[in-house]
């Protein structure tokens, strides 16, 4: 019998896909994309998630109107 090989597959998501305009979660979009997510583990691949949106996620989350100055 073949053996079937795991398809890796990863996906890169920003922050306009993360958040709205205003800077808060984008509930809708995450959710649609934890269910894509989940139906292509289902279907045997392998999912790596790339996210560059964390950083203005939680800066919204902390208050914080601009990204932190670098040392």
């Amino acid at each position: 019998m073949k053996e079937m090989q795991t398809q890796r597959i990863v996906i890169k998501v920003g922050t306009s896909t993360l958040t709205h305009e205003t800077g808060r979660l984008n509930l809708h979009n995450m959710d649609c994309l934890a269910r894509t997510l989940s139906d292509l583990e289902g279907m045997g691949h392998e999912i790596i998630l790339v996210s560059s949106g964390a950083i203005a996620i939680g800066r919204h989350k902390l208050k914080m109107a601009a990204p932190p100055a670098p040392d």
